[in-house]
């Protein structure tokens, strides 16, 4: 009896101790999941990071105490706990991504431009910036640098001494903080939802008519005035919507509003009061009368010119998927049946989007391998650096192209595109025509997005510093090497064609 006994117990103990190792083994699972979920499904302070960390451990302990395992197995259970305790602890401090909104819809409040807030949630969202350029920025590694940290206390200095304050003044406030950085990357956006729009400007755009002024100040003078308001690189970048009710009054403007439009020599003078603004699905109503409606259009479309010898890939934004990767072995595909000797790529008013685009295009190409550029990637306390390498090019041998190369670019080349662009130039695979990039080659990208607390404001702040990938080219742009018009580029490359014959 007493060995059947003993024999039960033995049994009993074991499968407690399984039972105990499993679901440790779950919640150690479960605290890695923490991470993907965060950054893919929803927000939650770091401390529960934290806190798992330590249950975690607690719970190996009470492990160790009820069953007194081995030695070796103490040392092993240990330091896989132990390390990713600390692992999942440290993450939400590094993680670029943590609570943000990045790969993951939001859906809280988001105040309307006109509605007030207390200076007191100002403040909060204020800080709230500041914590985020501090952890993500690379500019900020060591803390915001002189000249951002006194427009910042600066604006903090009057938002104590508010009571209230509108949402698009506190835009405003925020601009002047994020304007010294000099990144294009970093910066708020207008995203309001009951923002209006000028009714009348469809129409007024249909007839060929452009803004000159609005309530006497021309557009020259209201972008000058508006600089200190934008983030950019360069100064063509620097746009203003004057047909956005939002926007009027960020910069300064208020009912009525008087309007001049010009077309060619002609002149057109228009009063306006808000009652002339309309919703934003009222607004496209009227726009496709005028207009018609927006067709699904492709952000990826391929010509063939067989009379130039010519296929152009028009790439409006930089997605890299498989839409992307099927139109780019199309186009390569017809030029190699059809003998094409130029083939060039769009790239005017491209926003940027994957700089993935640019190494997929170059698959088609004759070498074999490439240098890419260096960065520094902020990591929370740390910064990644990863030095100019050379890239093998994993190429489609089945549809080498070996003909003449071409890149089209104007002042909205941003981001991605500008990379693409400087892919090209820097490894010497083509030449660029038009204007140059809308952003530094030495600049600053790959943004995490969030929305402040309080306000709801959308900003984006870089996380990445990025290098010329021809660190003896001296140039801060991707300067072309047929300078034009940028919508004068194709009438270039006719030329060029041409001349080649």
């Amino acid at each position: 009896m007493d060995g059947k006994g003993n024999t039960g117990a033995g049994r009993d103990v074991k499968a407690a101790k399984a039972i105990c190792m499993a679901v440790l083994c779950g919640l150690l699972v479960m605290m890695l999941c923490l991470i993907p979920a965060n950054i893919f499904l929803l927000n939650f302070p770091g401390w529960v990071m934290g806190a798992s960390g330590i249950l975690l451990c607690g719970g190996l302990a009470a492990y160790f105490f009820r069953f007194r395992p081995g030695t070796a197995a103490k040392t092993i259970l240990s330091v896989i706990f132990a390390g990713t305790s600390f692992v999942c602890a440290i993450s939400p401090c590094l993680i670029p991504w943590w609570n943000s909104y990045t790969f993951k819809a939001y859906h809280g409040k988001i105040l309307n431009y006109d509605e007030m807030i207390s200076g007191r949630k100002a403040e909060d969202d204020l800080k709230t910036l500041k914590y985020y350029l501090e952890k993500l920025h690379p500019l900020f590694q060591k803390g915001l640098t002189t000249e951002v940290k006194e427009a910042y206390e600066q604006v903090l200095g009057r938002l104590e001494e508010a009571e209230q304050i509108t949402v698009n003044d506190f835009r405003r406030e925020i601009q002047t903080v994020l304007h010294p950085i000099g990144d294009a990357h970093t910066t708020t956006y207008n995203d309001y939802p009951g923002d209006k729009y000028l009714k009348t400007a469809p129409p007024k755009s249909r007839e060929g008519y452009g803004i000159r002024s609005v309530n006497g100040k021309n557009v020259e003078q209201i972008i000058e005035e508006a600089r200190r308001y934008c983030c950019y690189e360069t100064e063509e970048w620097i746009s203003i919507d004057l047909g956005s009710l939002a926007s009027l009054e960020f910069y300064g403007f208020s009912s009525p509003f008087t309007y001049e439009w010009s077309r060619d020599d002609e002149i057109i003078t228009e009063s306006c009061t808000e009652a002339d603004f309309v919703g934003w699905e009222q607004y496209l109503e009227i726009y496709e009368q005028y207009f018609g409606a927006e067709e699904s259009k492709e952000f990826v479309v391929c010509e063939i010119d067989e009379e130039r010898s010519l296929a152009v890939l028009t790439l409006t934004q930089c997605e890299y998927n498989q839409t992307y990767i099927d139109c780019v072995r199309e186009m390569f595909t017809q030029v190699k049946q059809k003998g094409i000797q130029n083939v060039a790529v769009d790239l005017r008013g491209n926003g940027g989007g994957s700089s993935m685009v640019g190494n997929e295009f170059v698959k088609y190409l004759p070498m074999g391998s490439y240098a890419d550029g260096s960065y520094d990637w902020r990591w929370g306390p740390f910064m990644i650096h990863c030095d100019n390498s050379s890239v093998t090019n994993r190429r489609y041998e089945d549809l080498t192209f070996e003909g003449n190369v071409y890149v089209l670019t104007d002042r909205n080349s941003f981001s991605a595109a500008k990379d693409f662009a400087m892919l090209i130039q820097d490894n010497d695979l083509g030449k660029i025509l038009g204007e140059a990039s809308a952003n530094n080659v030495r600049g600053y990208g790959e943004v995490a997005a969030f929305y402040l607390p309080n306000t709801g404001l959308f900003v984006q702040i870089s996380t990445k510093k990025w290098y010329r990938i021809d660190e003896n080219n001296p140039a801060d742009y991707v300067c072309p090497d047929y300078p034009c018009e940028g919508g004068e580029a194709v009438e270039k490359l006719y030329e060029l064609l041409k001349a080649d014959e």
